[in-house]
């Protein structure tokens, strides 16, 4: 009998096209679909190898449709995020009261206080990805990492910053 992972990852290779069909329909980009379809694989070679799998077609695309739906709940919160700190740094002064500019400030000295703060290299990598405009794929080149450690880093920094947001 082959290993659950054996299994799964053959199966992988035979319904790529399949699983990156059902993927990019959830979250809406092929080049999302293929980090995704990363995740997967990466997912697949952490399961336990005594697990028995009475159905890993089932399981398969079970574990794509949870990758991707996560990852568009994370879009989602990344987003809204995004929008307030738009809102916090475009917001024209002269229409806020003075509680709320100091609030405002306040939120964001606590933004930046934690982007200090992050570890290394999650900072830089945010910051060359949310400030420079540097892609995925271009700081993972200029590091010698993968586009996925670099999402994984820039994910971390989003999770850390959406507490200011949620302390509010």
């Amino acid at each position: 009998m082959t290993s659950s992972i054996t299994a799964l990852t053959t199966l992988i290779t035979q319904e790529r096209l399949s699983i990156m069909r059902l993927v990019q329909r959830i979250v809406g980009t092929r080049e999302t679909a293929e980090d995704i379809a990363q995740l997967l694989f990466e997912k697949v070679q952490k399961i336990d190898e005594a697990s028995e799998i009475a159905n890993p077609r089932a399981c398969l695309f079970r574990l794509a449709s949870n990758l991707a739906i996560d990852h568009a709940r994370q879009a989602k919160r990344r987003e809204m995020l995004h929008a307030g700190i738009r809102d916090i740094l475009w917001t024209e002064d002269a229409g806020l009261s003075p509680d709320q500019q100091l609030s405002d400030r306040e939120e964001l000295k606590r933004v930046k206080d934690m982007i200090a703060d992050l570890p290394e290299p999650t900072r830089t990598i945010f910051c060359l990805n949310r400030f420079y405009g540097l892609s995925q794929t271009e700081i993972a080149r200029r590091y010698g990492r993968s586009p996925t450690i670099v999402n994984r880093h820039i994910q971390r920094a989003l999770e850390i910053l959406s507490h200011v947001r949620d302390r509010r």
